[in-house]
């Protein structure tokens, strides 16, 4: 191995470390709005169901359910977080998730749309970035 092909491996590296920095980032920022979205659902529902909206009678259960399931997503997405390269089901899954919330939000209408609009720029930005991550990660091995 020449002092080229180990400057080459050396900058790879630290670019899917770059990478992986700005994936987590990324995600560690959809979770913390999801996880406060999801906590306000449960604890303020009448008053986000007024506020943003969403279909439905406010006094309904159903905005503490979604809040409760926010939770949970953003529960299960944290490994995936932690370490993104080695633990690929949670993101996968996770980013197609937020693609099929875009679409059941679009559908259901009202304030919903909103949150069809994040979840589809937030999919459509994680998808990118764990490509990129992936990508990099891949090209850092010899």
């Amino acid at each position: 191995m020449t002092d080229a092909d180990a400057l080459t491996i050396g900058s790879t590296q630290a670019q899917a470390a770059t990478r992986r920095i700005a994936y987590r980032r990324l995600l560690g920022f959809t979770l913390i709005v999801q996880t406060a979205v999801g906590l306000i659902a449960v604890v303020l529902p009448i008053w986000l169901a007024r506020a943003a909206d969403l279909p439905g009678p406010p006094s309904s259960g159903w905005v503490q359910l979604w809040g409760v399931m926010l939770l949970i997503m953003a529960t299960l997405y944290l490994p995936g977080c932690i370490e993104p390269v080695h633990v690929r089901w949670p993101n996968v899954v996770g980013i197609v998730a937020r693609f099929v919330l875009a679409v059941a939000y679009v559908r259901l209408g009202q304030g919903l749309r909103w949150f069809a609009l994040y979840e589809l720029v937030f999919a459509v930005a994680l998808a990118w970035s764990y490509r990129q991550l992936l990508r990099a990660e891949l090209m850092s091995r010899p």
